[in-house]
């Protein structure tokens, strides 16, 4: 692989967390994992980076050239968001367990309304908060996993400048790029766990939608990222060695 190869985390995480899938991929490749808008070392920046444009600019500036560009969760629809509006800066794109935005005004309001609530509570409670989310049924992670995960996040997340990055660059300030999936410039998988059956949905619905190749690893589910990287480095491997096409 000639190109270099971005990596986006999800919220709460930061770059670091890509650690345990490059450590399974070719040493050669030029790998960089920010730490998106609120997130690790990328907090107290400007209004306007805590937005879905605002990101996806600083993305685009801090590439010299196109990338292949892999994203996780909500780096995941960061990365769409990127290919969308500034197409001649991602070479190839893997979206994993990634939506392309709810499709309604009403949708995306309530969700708002949500991710407001959830501000709130993080604020108010960020132990408790963290502890919670990753008891969610979505990530379905063994207990040792969740436990570390919760640890490793209860020492890095500024619950403030998460509030900022969720407000901004959460579901419910996604615009829907379903339309555009058809006419997407780059190559681009859709990778998700088999038991994450939400998001498997959505990535059947994306493959149906445009030319996006479904990729499902058994036995896993949100949290594919943490608990299982050696698959997903093999996906990446596999899908972004060679000229492009896959």
């Amino acid at each position: 692989m000639s190109s270099p190869l971005l990596l986006l985390h999800g919220f709460l995480g930061r770059g670091a967390d890509w650690d345990v899938v490059r450590a399974h991929l070719p040493p050669h490749w030029a790998v960089d994992a920010p730490d998106l808008p609120g997130h690790g070392t990328a907090v107290g920046l400007g209004e306007d980076a805590y937005s879905m444009d605002g990101a996806a600019a600083r993305l685009r500036a801090r590439l010299g050239e196109p990338a292949d560009v892999v994203g996780y969760s909500m780096g995941g629809r960061l990365a769409l968001h990127l290919a969308v509006t500034h197409p001649e800066a991602v070479r190839r794109l893997v979206l994993v367990s990634a939506s392309p935005g709810l499709r309604t005004e009403a949708e995306r309001e309530a969700r708002r309304a949500l991710d407001a609530a959830r501000a709130a509570d993080l604020a108010a409670d960020p132990a408790g908060f963290l502890d919670r989310w990753y008891r969610m049924p979505l990530f379905d992670l063994p207990d040792s996993l969740r436990q570390r995960l919760t640890a490793d996040r209860i020492a890095h997340v500024d619950p403030a400048e998460a509030g900022r990055s969720l407000a901004g660059m959460g579901t419910g300030a996604q615009p829907s790029h379903w339309d555009a999936l058809h006419s997407l410039a780059a190559p681009t998988w859709a990778v998700v766990g088999e038991r994450d059956t939400k998001f498997v949905g959505l990535a059947r619905a994306m493959a149906e939608a445009g030319a996006v190749r479904e990729v499902v690893l058994p036995d896993v589910a949100h949290g594919l990222l943490a608990e299982r990287p050696e698959a997903l480095a093999a996906v990446l491997r596999q899908g972004l060695s060679g000229d492009g096409s896959g």
